[in-house]
Parts: structure tokens; C-alpha cells; sequence
């Protein structure tokens, strides 16, 4: 019932809103000329895409005076958010005063004043996202964007996507015991199953272990997944109900002994069956055909860094929120070498971007998802330029070689007299890679000043 109401009487009830957005537009509309309201509030809103009305407002009426933010610092004791000050005053601004706490304590003991804020402008604030880069910041900033084009634009939207979803994952997806050319074998509810392995695709599973997705990490997938498709002319295409029950008897009788569990009215599937007998369809039709691509990047959606995986395998994964994963694929005959692409994603300078453009959680944990991956800026070359081309390619084959002396240094672990030095080569080339990005984006002495994201969101 309430629902209808707010989207009658408030601009800011855009799609999955919170109410605060209410709040804070009700609260401007009670104000009394010149008079002032403050609220602490969770900051997402100046950048999800759901505050997208309420941003437009605020800018609109240019009535935001002042925005402190806190970061990744706990304000409240035992409640993990993340806040911001924002006071209104019923009067249009000449520009908005910002700041950032990194210190708790400081603020709390007055060591902030006036100077210590920004001012921006809202003609700079974009009515989709507010990117609130500090003043000194913003002269290395307007560099890198210069020398750059977005990932988006690079490489096209259809590139940058979220993995899949079957609404069913803990019986779609399994660990095998062994394999052999026609099935699959795993092990659930303590009963051997086998199934046809030409309707399985490799899966990667979040692992904390050596095999967890790591951007200086060889990947490979860990598990499998029931793929209830097939590739065909038309596309990828479902395998109906008889052909199931014919070609491949030992995934049906899998299937049909869960039936119960994935015919099932809490099991949103979309769109919505067009007869009762595709109850094992996935709970969405989305990059079913990914796992035909040569090479992706697998990104983990939340993440400190180093989460930009190269994937050879063909491997499916889930997305879900910050809890998921998404992936990038390059376009036919691109001249930038996957490496090139992965080095510059997981480097200082797009970590801040994402800090910049994503929500940003206790930790320093980013949640860069296909609308944070779509804004980051790419370097752009001029391959007609030979230092420009060398420099490109000089990134590319560290990345890559870092990628491999990674893979040793697993394969050698517990064997010190062979690791001491692998993991000297490895941190040598790391710091090459470091020097080869600083040349790449030549920013001078500026470069010194883009925070590292951990530094920046260690909370006090």
C-alpha cells in the first residue's frame, strides 16, 4: 500500500530506493526560505543508480551546502555502514562544499576546518553519478581522462557483463570425483551420479585457497556446472524435456530426482515457461553463450585489488550482486593485448578510479561491477608510435610473465630454497610493471599523490 504512494508524491522513488531518499526530499520541501536541515545518511546515494532522481534533484536546485563523508570509518558503534553528513540549506549554492574524513578522530577532536574542504561545482556534478575527486586530486584526474578513452567505449557494453544465474546453484553446480570422455562423475546427498559431460561447462567457485582468483594467479576452473543447453545455428538454445530423456538419460534422471526442488513457485525463473516442462531451465537466460569465448577477464565484483583473472578455459560464473562475478571479453581483431588491459584495470591509478565512480566498504573493498568496469579509463596508444607500442607491449609481457612466476611459486610452496628467489623475480617484476604504468601515464611528480585504496579506507 505504501508503495504506490511515494512513487505518487516523490521524484526520488526511483526503482529500488531506499527511504531516506524520501526523508531527505520531504525534509528540502518543509524548509523555510534560507533555513537549514542536516541528516546523517548512508552515502550510497551519490552513486547508485537508484539515487539517480534524488542526485538530479539536489543538483537541479543547487541546494546541497555541505557533504562530509566518512568513508569506510564506523560512525556507529556495532552497525557496519557507511555514512555521510549532508546538509541542505533552501537556497541555491554557488557550489558544494566536500570532504572526506580519513581520520576519525581528528574530526571528532576538530583538527578539520574550513580549509581542509573542497568546493565543487554542480555544473561538474554528472545528474547519473557524483564523482567528488578533492581539488588537489583534480588536476591528475582530468590527466588520466585525457589520455584515455572508457572500457565501455573500448570495447563495447555487450563486452562487459555479468555471469550467469540458475537460481538452483547447490544443484547445478558440482565438484567432480573423475571424469572420462563421455560423463561426468560427482557425489551428492551421499548418491554417485554420473551425467553427460557435453552438457556440463567448467565453473569457477569462490575458493580462499590456492586456487582462489588472483590477478598475478594462473586461473583455472574448480567445479562444473549443469548446462542444460546447446549450442546450435540459431543460437544457444534449451534442451527440451524428449531430447533430454533420449540423448542424455543420466542428466535427466539427475534432474528428475530433483525435480521437486527446481519446479518450484519460489524458483523465480524468467522470463516465464512458456509450458510445464522446462522447470530445469536456468533462473536466467543471461551469458549462457560466454563459455565460448577464447579468453575473458574474470573480475570479482567485491574486492581489495588483484581480482582481474584471465580466463582460457571456457569457464562459467555466478553474478549476484557485490557477492558475484562479471566478465570482460575483447572484441575481434583488437589491437590491446588482454594483458595490457588486465595490468591497467588492477593498477593504483584504476583502483582510485573505482573507489571514485564504486561503493566503497570497510577494508577498502571495492564493488566494481559492469557500471563501475564500464567508466574506467583506458590508456589510450598510438600503435602507430613506436615508444607507445613498446611501452604497451613491454606492460602486456610482464603482466604475463608475472602471471607465470606466480604459477611456479604455488607450484613450489613449502620449498623455501626454491621460493626465495622465485619470489624475488616476482617482486622485482612488479616493481617493473609499477615503473612501466608511471611511464605510461607520465603524470610527474603528481603520480606520487593518487591514494592507495588501502591507506585510504583503513578505518579507524
Amino acid at each position: 500500500m505504501e508503495l504506490p504512494l511515494y512513487k505518487k508524491h516523490y521524484s526520488s522513488s526511483y526503482k529500488q530506493f531506499d527511504k531516506y531518499f524520501l526523508f531527505i526530499e520531504r525534509g528540502l520541501d518543509l524548509l523555510k526560505p534560507k533555513g537549514y536541515f542536516g541528516y546523517i545518511v548512508p552515502s550510497k546515494f551519490t552513486k547508485v543508480g537508484a539515487g539517480k532522481k534524488l542526485r538530479e534533484l539536489l543538483v537541479s536546485n543547487k541546494s546541497v551546502e555541505q557533504i562530509i563523508s566518512f568513508g569506510a570509518n564506523q560512525v556507529f558503534h556495532d552497525k557496519t555502514t557507511y555514512t555521510c553528513l549532508l546538509i541542505l540549506k533552501n537556497e541555491e549554492q554557488k557550489e558544494l562544499n566536500y570532504l572526506e574524513v580519513d581520520s576519525l578522530k581528528k574530526w571528532k577532536t576538530r583538527k578539520i576546518n574550513d580549509e581542509h574542504f573542497d568546493s565543487i561545482k554542480f555544473d561538474e556534478l554528472e545528474k547519473n553519478d557524483w564523482i567528488l575527486v578533492p581539488s588537489i586530486l583534480k588536476p591528475v584526474f582530468n590527466a588520466i581522462n585525457k589520455q584515455s578513452k572508457t572500457l565501455e567505449c573500448f570495447i563495447g557494453s555487450d563486452n562487459i557483463y555479468n555471469g550467469i544465474q540458475t537460481s538452483a546453484n547447490n544443484i547445478y553446480i558440482h565438484s567432480k570425483t573423475k571424469e572420462d570422455k563421455k560423463y561426468i562423475y560427482f557425489s551428492k546427498d551421499s548418491i554417485d551420479w554420473k551425467v553427460e559431460k557435453v552438457l556440463t561447462r567448467p565453473y569457477y567457485k569462490t575458493s580462499s585457497g590456492d586456487d582462489n582468483l588472483n590477478t598475478y594467479r594462473p586461473f583455472s576452473p574448480n567445479t562444473f556446472v549443469i548446462y542444460p543447453y546447446l549450442k546450435t545455428k540459431k543460437g544457444i538454445q534449451f534442451v527440451e524435456i524428449d531430447k533430454l530423456k533420449t540423448n542424455y538419460p543420466n542428466l535427466f534422471s539427475f534432474l528428475n530426482h530433483y525435480k521437486s526442488k527446481l519446479d518450484n513457485s519460489k524458483r523465480d525463473i524468467k522470463p516465464t515457461p512458456e509450458t510445464e516442462n522446462e522447470w530445469y531451465r536456468f533462473g536466467r537466460h543471461q551469458s549462457l553463450d560466454k563459455c565460448d569465448v577464447p579468453a575473458k577477464i574474470i573480475v570479482g565484483v567485491l574486492a581489495q585489488g588483484n581480482k582481474y583473472a584471465i580466463d582460457y578455459f571456457g569457464t562459467l560464473i555466478s553474478s549476484g550482486g557485490t557477492a558475484g562475478y562479471c566478465m570482460i571479453t575483447l572484441p575481434d581483431n583488437f589491437p590491446y593485448s588482454i594483458y595490457y588491459i588486465q595490468a591497467l584495470l588492477n593498477s593504483k591509478y584504476l583502483e582510485w578510479f573505482s573507489a571514485l565512480i564504486g561503493e566503497v566498504f570497510r577494508g577498502g573493498y571495492i564493488a566494481r561491477g559492469t557500471k563501475v568496469l564500464k567508466k574506467l579509463p583506458i590508456r589510450i596508444i598510438d600503435f602507430d608510435n613506436k615508444k607507445e607500442k613498446a611501452i604497451h607491449d613491454k606492460i602486456a609481457s610482464i603482466q604475463k610473465e608475472l602471471i607465470n612466476v606466480q604459477g611456479v611459486i604455488d607450484k613450489n610452496k613449502g620449498n623455501n630454497r626454491k621460493l626465495i628467489p622465485l619470489q624475488r623475480q616476482f617482486d622485482s617484476q612488479k616493481n617493473e610493471l609499477e615503473q612501466s604504468l608511471n611511464i605510461l601515464f607520465n603524470l610527474g611528480e603528481s603520480d606520487s599523490l593518487i591514494p592507495l585504496i588501502s591507506k585510504l579506507y583503513a578505518t579507524n
